[in-house]
């Protein structure tokens, strides 16, 4: 029989505790000796024996360090029993088991603060082109909100003077929260804000300095509750690209190739006449786009580097460019770090712009450098497992460079010509290169090579096609599935604290009498960072009231049960179809649904997914599932808007899709500004330039529910689509437009529950949108944001007329109708309001205002049928007004101008089904 230990569950980490077997009082028998063993929980949430050598007997000590912190680990105690005759083996047997979770024995503070560039070789080195990481090292401030600031270091020596540094912060600010390990984290790339912060770092010098450098030296501080607490210590020193070496008046010598780095092929200028003497890098070639390779470019030509090397997989290298010349070599390119990827590597190149071409030219008078130079190769390893060496070309085969005369021709050639009016990123594959610096946390290599391996084969076909649906698919996956990818291969992790579960999960908030979620002051809250947890939440996520260890099945039964839109029929289907893949699909009916999609298109791998088996995801299946829910969802299409709107318009467009109501929209249009830089999705020419207007202030119309549809049936069942739209279509009825109903809007399917928003910024003028209506509100639109509003009118001719349509009298109830004419409504107005009808409840108050920053996730309310008890089509009634209190149609804009929903021939399958099975059909 198993007994149980004593001692402390929580101990505080340095701390040493005593903890003893009280062995079952119906133990019979000799007593044995006792061992204790460790266990480790893992992210896969296996356990992991850490034993080492076991204690004995039935007291022992353990004291955890600061590693263990937060950590569940299992104490296992086990009754070695002699065999009661000679010859018998000994006997093991459990005698108790506690679960303990470490906790801090300190006050909350930000302990430490790092600057660094991840995936470097040098954490401390970067270029512009890099995205710095900033972490803040917090104990006990789980969930606090860290705010960093990147500053330009002119202060002389090691540390930073803030009287020095005053004028040196980047005015933006990047926010993170502290998770379950005590970390904040952001991405800071540098790219973004190039310019700013070269203005920045140039403009103030350290004292006694002539020029800023041959780099920028930075630091990040953290601030919390707008005190900084902490900053970087050691500076990252980003190379300046306006750096232009020392005054003439003190002259430097011209850096050189390494001496004792071997050329390829043999004989290259004065280096020593030897092949590489380890035989890892074996050649390096000067090559096109098409891979030909080259011995004669001009200046505005596109160059790459083609890298033969072995036993070098995974090893981090750089290649310099240098001119060749028989007294100096000039070097004119250097490369950033590159990870060689396979044994022959082709690198994005560069081209040969009219400043690399001057770096060669070394004095202008009387040198031949001024017209015609030849180029050679050094790669320089970054690992020790290779030499750094110089390839080339030999005197008869050096790569020559010829100048182009005309200026204005070299800068049109600046980026990559398209083939037929294509992009050639756009059809590359996805390398392991790229899916390392997105997965950055992922060490296994063969992993991420079966995931790229899949992603190019259907690539195509699930519309991952081009630079800026690859960039927008990555930007999602990194959120949903980690950095590290454990929520796409093991599948969604539930282990949260009570404190963290409300913000993931509205089951698990605290909620006043009116059902509204509220904050730690009792306030009602739309902020799902501010919410507070209840009794559930402090029942099942760690908390003291269940030992800190959580019920991870409890809490995906809470969370993803009672939610018809999942489809789960059980409390194993919530576990089981929880989230996984690289977009992380949840429930059996999206499992259902993606299945469809890889049997249709992919059927030959033989994947089955819709069984809900709680397994770990192969990296094909992680990829197929995320691919299928990219093109079931049609999150493509959203992606192809890059260029046209604000790439935070875009990722909100696509959020929109995959998880409306995430916290996470900032972290995930941070990712993006990585992955974009990834795919180089600037140099896209299939992404269409950004209005740069300053007057939009990055605003967007915003349908007022999600994927909007016209209302197929009437009141009482009938199957008549043209009586949702706008005008004089409901002709069946008596009322004041010549003898008929008047119709003022438009009526989209929901059904009871739909989340309603705003679909720009304003302020809601009224909560009763008139008589018949039942609960509803008008919201004014933001004066501000009316020019918005006219740039979303579309080209639409109205569809629902009679003399225009030809109806099936067996699959609609036309027989017997009379005429229907939708009208087109005014085109113009000064004032904007928008109507809401048939609500079951509002989430907002008389005069509050929708800002720019939560109208697209502002709840207003949900969907109902006030007005129309036991309507047979249960929909929101929508208008577009030019006045509050409007008099007839001579005030109102037909709402299909602005809101483009899908007519009855334009719904899926399922789309239909759902009104027929809504109307009882």
């Amino acid at each position: 029989m198993t007994g149980n230990i004593t001692g402390e569950q929580n101990p505080q980490v340095g701390t040493t505790y005593s903890y003893e077997v009280k062995p079952s009082g119906l133990s019979f028998g000799l007593k044995g000796e006792y061992e204790w063993y460790i266990y480790k929980r893992q992210k896969n949430r296996s356990w992991k024996d850490i034993t080492g050598t076991p204690k004995t007997g039935e007291k022992v000590t353990y004291k955890f360090g600061e590693i263990a912190l937060g950590i569940e680990f299992q104490m296992k105690v086990y009754e070695i029993k002699k065999g009661v005759l000679p010859g018998l083996p000994d006997t093991r047997e459990l005698a108790g088991s506690l679960t303990i979770i470490p906790a801090s024995n300190k006050v909350p503070k930000i302990d430490k603060v790092v600057l660094f560039n991840r995936g470097a070789k040098d954490f401390n080195k970067a270029s512009y082109y890099d995205t710095l990481i900033a972490q803040a090292h917090c104990i006990a401030m789980f969930n606090k909100e860290i705010e960093f600031h990147l500053w330009e270091d002119d202060a002389p020596g090691k540390g930073h003077d803030a009287n020095i540094n005053k004028n040196n912060r980047h005015t933006r600010s990047y926010k993170a929260h502290v998770n379950e390990k005590g970390i904040a984290e952001v991405s800071i790339p540098l790219m973004s804000d190039e310019k700013i912060l070269r203005q920045i770092a140039n403009q103030f010098l350290m004292k006694g300095d002539r020029n800023e450098g041959a780099n920028h030296e930075y630091y990040v501080t953290a601030t919390y509750s707008g005190k900084i607490q902490g900053a970087s210590q050691v500076n990252v020193d980003v190379a300046n690209p306006d750096y232009k070496g020392l005054p003439q008046n003190q002259p430097q010598p011209k850096p050189q190739p390494e001496k004792h780095t071997p050329k390829f092929p043999v004989g290259q200028g004065d280096a020593p006449k030897q092949p590489d003497p380890k035989g890892n890098i074996i050649e390096a070639v000067f090559i096109d786009d098409t891979g030909k390779e080259l011995s004669k470019v001009a200046v505005g030509d596109k160059v790459r580097v083609r890298i033969h090397s072995k036993n070098m997989v995974g090893k981090h290298i750089q290649y310099v460019i240098w001119e060749s010349d028989p007294v100096f070599q000039d070097e004119v390119y250097r490369s950033r770090m590159i990870k060689i990827p396979a044994d022959i590597c082709d690198t994005s190149g560069f081209f040969i712009t009219k400043d690399i071409f001057q770096k060669g030219t070394g004095s202008p008078i009387g040198n031949s450098d001024s017209d015609k130079q030849n180029y050679f190769i050094e790669i320089i390893s970054k690992d020790l497992s290779a030499e750094s060496q110089k390839f080339g070309v030999n005197s008869e085969g050096l790569m020559q460079v010829e100048k182009v005369k005309s200026a204005a021709g070299v800068q049109k050639t600046q980026d990559p010509k398209p083939k037929d009016g294509k992009c050639p990123n756009c059809e590359k594959d996805i390398t392991v290169e790229q899916l390392q610096r997105i997965y950055s946390e992922v060490k296994d290599k063969a992993l991420l090579s079966e995931l790229a391996e899949t992603l190019n084969k259907y690539k195509k076909i699930y519309k991952l096609d081009t630079c800026a649906r690859k960039a927008h698919f990555f930007a999602q996956s990194i959120e949903e599935s980690g950095l590290d990818l454990s929520g796409a291969i093991h599948g969604e992790g539930l282990n949260y604290s009570a404190e963290a579960l409300p913000i993931q999960f509205k089951a698990f908030r605290k909620r006043n009498a009116q059902e509204r979620a509220v904050d730690k002051h009792g306030n009602p809250t739309d902020d799902n960072s501010k919410t507070v947890p209840n009794d559930l939440a402090y029942q099942y996520g760690r908390s003291s009231r269940n030992g800190y260890v959580a019920n991870q099945k409890k809490i995906a039964e809470i969370a993803y049960g009672n939610r018809p839109e999942l489809g789960n029929k059980s409390a194993e289907d919530t576990w089981n179809y929880r989230g996984r893949g690289l977009l992380q699909i949840t429930g059996r009916t999206t499992y259902g649904e993606i299945q469809k999609r890889i049997d249709k298109f992919a059927s030959s791998e033989n994947i089955k997914i819709s069984d809900g088996i709680d397994r770990d995801y192969t990296p094909k299946e992680a990829a197929l599932t995320g691919m299928a829910d990219w093109y079931k969802e049609d999150m493509f299409d959203k992606a192809d808007e890059t260029g046209k709107l604000k790439d935070d318009d875009v990722v909100d467009l696509i959020v929109n899709i995959i998880n409306r109501n995430t916290n996470s929209r900032k972290k995930r249009k941070d990712h993006y500004k990585i992955t974009k830089v990834v795919f180089e999705v600037d140099k896209c020419p299939e992404v269409k330039p950004q209005n740069k207007t300053n007057d939009d202030k990055n605003a967007i119309w915003n349908n007022p529910l999600e994927n909007p549809q016209i209302t197929i049936y009437t009141f009482g069942g009938l199957k008549r689509p043209w009586r949702s739209a706008f005008g004089r279509v409901r002709t069946d009825m008596p009322g004041s437009d010549n003898g008929k109903r008047p119709h003022h809007g438009i009526d989209l399917f929901a059904e009871k529950g739909t989340p309603v928003y705003a679909c720009l910024p304003g302020k809601v003028v009224s909560l009763s949108p008139g008589t018949g209506y039942g609960k509803g509100l008008v919201l004014k639109v933001d004066s501000q944001y009316l020019e918005i509003f006219k740039k979303q009118r579309r080209a639409y001719e109205p569809y629902y007329v009679k003399s225009k349509r030809t109806y099936d009298k067996n699959k609609y109830d036309i027989e017997g109708y009379g005429d229907f004419d939708e009208y087109e409504g005014i085109t113009e107005s000064k004032d904007v309001y928008l109507m809401y009808a048939h609500l079951s409840e509002l989430n907002v108050s008389q005069n509050e205002e929708i800002t720019i920053e939560n109208y697209k996730t502002k709840r207003l309310g949900k969907t109902g049928d006030t007005g129309a008890t036991g309507t047979k089509g249960p929909h929101l009634h929508f208008e577009i007004r030019s006045a509050q209190n409007p008099s007839g149609y001579s005030e109102r804009y037909n709402p299909a101008f602005y809101v483009n929903y899908k007519n009855e021939t334009q719904l899926s399958e399922a789309e239909r089904k759902k009104q027929d099975k809504t109307a009882g059909k």
